[in-house]
């Protein structure tokens, strides 16, 4: 039967670029090619043949027949971290010249407990502007949007011909309270771009009030210029992705994914909201399953050759959080809540020559894999060939021959500085490994008073399923699910994502207790600036949508308020129940959906309305429903696999011995299945190792239940 895809997503990490094809009746077809940094639209349609291969069907087949293409990429991140981007001025309020240097209380983000005791160890994050490039103007605006000193536009001039002799690509502006009122922010902009008009100069120009219109300036200043130091590089290649599929047929334009779960074009404004954004698809693609298997409580596993992350959701509900610190910036913008460390199968192992120990990452092998591979140094991935765990000629489905005698030698230059067998070396950096992750899952669950036995983990990534006995081990988890294509799931959860974009906006009102003339004035206030700050997002939500073609009958809105008890330091996102405070008794239910969410966080002595509240931010949500793929009901076979699922036996080395492990595949077992171990399925993007004491149920989803015997 002639197949008609839809949708094809695409996520593009350090190491594999991961695709995903649906086609009209929902179902799906996956594929994987080492990425290319150099030119993403290399792997970009080398991934996409991979899946069109399995149908018998083109790149041109595929990319002409879609109405969607969705790509997720590490540019931006990447730019950012390696300090790759644009030459950026910044135009600030005077006074405050030296702000992107005086940083924030929380300057030392991104080092650990430990180091932040010691600060003989810190390092100040490298600024994204040169002082030199930064030039104060007279101007000034009040907390409540008063103009209480006028723009000095000859001085905005002046430091805009400076900042263009110099050779600056972009301009960023910043004035502290240009989120209550722009009209400065502007007016400087207008005058820029106008002195860069007659100077015949390409540049652009970025305002803080449109790239993160709240509070909370420092983090508001970090996004504008990551905005201008690291977007457009990143737009770039997007751009050069489009041009690529458009090359291959396809009509549309390209999407890329937001960080908190939305979708949009490439040529959205803000698209240093993209920051992070491939791991996020696997969130919402543990949350679609969850839906489908009625699971509310998941923690979500992404073991990749890279890195390992780690988010929760709870009560079916994906967290967000306002002011994440990403690459050891504090940024204003909503992100998926997850951890990350750098735990994958392509972590460089190395021994530090001070204390004789043994160090897994940060530093990834990505692309070149380990020694294995093309490599220089040892990585888990030589590990995982070595014990046997991983088939050295099926990788990518054969597609790469990984070299089992390097792997060998690497982990034998281990274990000959520590006169160790070299087994049993590497069993130990796998475990040690296994740990390092067991840890993070500890920090994520029982630091928040979790117990992992209300929590389903699901387990996915390249490297999830080879890994997952080990790094589940003692955790008493409610249940361990993986997929028979875990190794694509953060591009199958970008494919079940809707467009949705978010707005958010700051704003004074509070919320004073008692009944009171006084009372009552304020909670009209609060009306009115809540009304407003949600009206204005609503147009500017349909007008972005309707850009990018959503027709505006399609768009629903969802209204956030960001509650606190006066005095209070920290707000807590609330789901209003209403759109609009139509009646100031619409004010008390906004504040008992967040005295639910305050007691849910807290013990309920807590709670203390005598104070007051106060809602200093309110935000919009507008969604778009896309097609999404559909999970299918499969009919249950027997227990015993097919003998065409067996591919033989091999021995790995397990925990000091040698296993004689069946092998099995995967694309050969049906719904209803069940395998023991110690049994090793394989799949051209990944490998289950199910150890002796393990077993694995396929259901009728053929989705992978992992447990004890």
């Amino acid at each position: 039967m002639a197949r008609k895809p839809v949708i094809v997503s695409l996520d593009a990490g350090g190491t594999m670029t991961d695709t995903v094809i649906v086609d009209e009746e929902g179902e799906f077809t996956v594929g994987k090619a080492l990425t290319v940094p150099e030119d993403e639209s290399v792997s970009f349609a080398d991934s996409v043949m991979d899946a069109a291969g399995y149908w018998d069907m083109s790149v041109s087949d595929v990319l002409r027949s879609v109405g969607a293409c969705i790509y997720s990429g590490t540019t931006m991140i990447n730019t950012l971290l390696t300090r790759k981007g644009l030459r950026v001025g910044l135009i600030i309020s005077k006074g405050l010249e030296d702000y992107v240097l005086m940083e924030r209380g929380l300057v030392w983000l991104g080092y650990s407990y430990s180091d932040r005791l010691h600060t003989v160890t810190h390092v100040h994050n490298e600024p994204l502007v040169n002082r030199r490039l930064v030039r104060g103007v007279t101007e000034r605006i009040d907390m409540f949007g008063t103009p209480v000193i006028p723009l000095n536009r000859e001085e905005v001039e002046e430091a805009a011909r400076e900042l263009l002799s110099m050779g600056v690509e972009a301009i960023a502006i910043m004035f502290p309270y240009s989120h209550t009122n722009p009209a400065h922010e502007r007016e400087a902009k207008e005058i820029v771009e106008r002195v860069a008009r007659e100077a015949e100069v390409e540049v652009t120009v970025y305002t803080s009030s449109e790239v993160a219109p709240i509070m909370r300036e420092y983090s508001r200043l970090n996004s504008v210029l990551i905005q201008a130091y690291a977007a457009e590089p990143t737009r770039r290649q997007l751009f050069k992705i489009e041009e690529r599929a458009r090359k291959e047929g396809f009509r549309y334009e390209l999407l890329t994914m937001l960080s908190y779960g939305g979708l949009v074009n490439i040529r959205y404004p803000r698209l240093y909201e993209t920051l992070i954004s491939g791991p996020i698809g696997g969130m919402l693609g543990s949350k679609y399953i969850g839906d489908i298997l009625g699971i509310k409580d998941i923690l979500c596993m992404d073991m990749g050759g890279t890195s390992f992350d780690v988010g929760i959701i709870r009560e079916g509900v994906i967290p967000m959080l306002r002011e994440p610190d990403i690459a050891r910036f504090r940024l204003n913008m909503p992100l998926v809540t997850m951890d990350s460390i750098g735990a994958g199968t392509g972590s460089v192992i190395k021994i530090d020559p001070e204390t004789g120990r043994i160090e897994l990452g940060p530093e990834s092998a990505g692309a070149m894999v380990g020694m294995c591979y093309k490599y220089p140094e040892p990585t888990i991935s030589d590990c995982d060939v070595t014990l046997g765990y991983l088939n050295p000629d099926y990788f990518i489905g054969g597609k790469i021959k990984l070299d089992k005698e390097r792997a060998y030698k690497a982990c034998k230059q281990i274990a000959d500085h520590y006169d160790a067998d070299v087994y049993d070396m590497a069993m130990g950096i796998v475990e040690l490994l296994n740990t390092k992750m067991r840890g993070q899952i500890d920090a994520m669950l029982m630091a928040r008073g979790y117990n992992p036995a209300d929590y389903t983990a699901m387990i996915y990534g390249g490297g999830g399923p080879l890994h997952m006995w080990g790094f589940t081990e003692g955790i008493p988890f409610k249940n361990i699910i993986t997929f028979p294509f875990a190794a694509v799931f953060s591009a199958f959860g970008i494919a079940t994502a809707d467009y949705t974009h978010r707005y958010h906006k700051s704003i004074l009102s509070q919320i004073p207790p008692g009944s009171d003339e006084r009372a009552l004035m304020f909670r009209m206030m609060a009306q009115s600036a809540i009304n407003s700050a949600w009206e204005e997002l609503e147009k500017l939500a349909l007008a972005e949508m309707e850009a990018e073609g959503i027709p505006k009958e399609k768009v629903k809105f969802e209204h956030l308020a960001y509650v606190r008890y006066s005095g209070q330091l920290d707000d807590h996102e609330v789901v209003s129940p209403v759109s609009r405070v139509e009646k100031l008794e619409d004010l008390d239910s906004i504040v008992e959906a967040f005295e639910e969410t305050y007691e849910k966080i807290y013990p309920k002595a807590a709670k203390f309305p005598e104070a007051g509240y106060m809602i200093l931010e309110v935000a919009v949500v507008a969604h778009a429903e896309r097609p999404k793929p559909k999970i299918v009901r499969k009919p249950l076979a027997g227990k015993k696999p097919s003998e065409q699922a067996f591919k033989g036996e091999r021995e790995a080395y397990y925990k000091g011995k040698w296993v004689n492990f069946s092998v099995w595949e995967m694309d050969e077992i049906r719904a209803g299945n069940e395998l023991e171990g110690p049994a090793i399925i394989e799949h051209p993007a990944t490998t289950l190792v199910i150890p002796p004491e393990y077993k694995v149920r396929f259901d009728e989803y053929e989705f992978i239940w992992f447990g004890g015997k």
